[in-house]
């Protein structure tokens, strides 16, 4: 187990296609976040989830789930409340829609974080690079928090204005990106 690091799962708001929050959808007879957070119990010591509405995430075991700080931001606003709420300079942070961790591939992440030069720490592969599968520093926060000001919410943005390192990706790790955003994708995948 990681204590050098925080695991953060942004769970987001209401799919439209899907009706209700991504993370319960059920994935093989379990709940996508139940998946996420058994992998997470495995690596971090510290896990919070991030979400607009901290009602329908009760009762999980070690589990601090937080409200964005910043309504109708996306992703960029989940990534914003979870480093101001993390006890650790680091996180690791995924999509409550990518059940498919590799715990391998986590680590070899946490592991290039530790040189602390970079800011993030992105896979990338043939398909791009995967910025809500990544670990990211506290020390990004202003460049955030400036962002926001200018209504900028672009994750593209974010990363330009870090100092970045890209950790290319096995063919192996590429299903770790899948993420499930539609009703056919989950039957897909199911």
């Amino acid at each position: 187990m990681r204590a050098d690091f925080s695991g953060v799962i942004l769970a987001g708001g209401r799919s439209s296609r899907m009706g209700h929050p991504k993370a319960f959808l059920p994935l093989k007879g379990r709940r996508m976040i139940d998946i996420i957070l058994e992998v997470f119990y495995s690596l971090f010591d510290e896990i919070l989830i991030v979400t607009d509405d901290t009602t329908k995430f009760v009762d999980f075991r070690g589990v601090e789930v937080i409200q964005d700080l910043v309504k109708g931001c996306g992703p960029l606003g989940g990534i914003y409340t979870g480093l101001k709420a993390i006890s650790r300079e680091k996180a690791f942070l995924v999509a409550c829609d990518m059940p498919f961790l590799h715990s391998e591939l986590i680590e070899r992440l946490l592991l290039a974080s530790v040189e602390n030069k970079y800011d993030c720490v992105v896979p990338s592969s043939f398909k791009g690079s995967e910025p809500l599968h990544a670990v990211y520093s506290t020390r990004i926060l202003p460049i955030i928090e400036d962002l926001l000001r200018g209504k900028d919410l672009s994750l593209n943005q974010l990363l330009k204005r870090c100092h970045c390192k890209y950790v290319k990706v096995e063919n192996k790790d590429i299903s770790s990106f899948v993420n499930v955003n539609t009703p056919e994708q989950l039957q897909k995948v199911s």
